[in-house]
């Protein structure tokens, strides 16, 4: 009787190793389908984001081209969106080529980047840019490979560019925002460029001074 006892215990747990491992099997099926699927909509938004910049950014270079009387700011549309433009931005060594918008703004940031502060593009004193950390794309996630005296590019609706040399970069606790103190120096031109880490508790800002 034992023998049968131990017999059926035995089956019994086989069975139940068997429905565990079929049921592992099936939730790692749905977790890859399930990642593979939001990697295809990141690449989609991912792209439909790029075209919506580039469209801006043709937008902009009409607005420069047209710009008789040195206005800072215009107002676009482009794909069902309407932004006031203020320039762009360009660095080479991380690929990145994005609009300046106004709006600060949950859309704005979506689609690419936004002033915080500061004077006019280009102008005397510390104009802070912030961008979204996706970990995707052209947004700001690659601005931590920024060293000293990399270039950053800024161009404003007047056509002027203007390069920027980086001299400063790190981590910024969120409370601090003395990064965007203006330069004690009156005719010091900054531009700073913010993006925030490890889910919006801290900050990395990279500052890039005009020569």
């Amino acid at each position: 009787m034992n023998k049968i006892k131990t017999k059926i215990n035995k089956l019994f747990s086989k069975i139940n190793k068997e429905k565990l491992i079929n049921t592992l099997i099936v939730l790692i099926v749905i977790a890859l389908y399930v990642a593979v699927a939001l990697f295809i909509y990141s690449n989609f938004r991912e792209r439909k984001r790029q075209e919506l910049s580039k469209g801006i950014i043709d937008k902009i270079d009409e607005e420069i081209e047209k710009n008789d009387d040195n206005v800072t700011e215009a107002v676009v549309s482009y794909g069902g969106f309407k932004f006031t433009v203020l320039g762009k931005l360009r660095i080479k060594k991380i690929n990145l080529y994005e609009p300046i918008l106004k709006e600060n703004t949950k859309d704005a940031y979506n689609t690419a980047l936004v002033k915080m502060s500061g004077p006019d593009l280009n102008e005397n004193g510390n104009v802070a840019i912030g961008g979204h950390n996706f970990m995707r794309g052209n947004y700001f996630i690659k601005i931590n490979r920024l060293r000293k005296n990399d270039v950053v590019t800024v161009t404003d609706l007047t056509g002027r560019s203007v390069d920027y040399y980086v001299y400063e970069y790190g981590i910024k606790s969120a409370d601090d925002a003395s990064y965007l103190a203006q330069p004690d120096d009156p005719n010091e031109k900054i531009v700073t460029l913010v993006t925030c880490t490890k889910g919006g508790k801290e900050r990395y800002v990279v500052k890039a001074r005009a020569k």
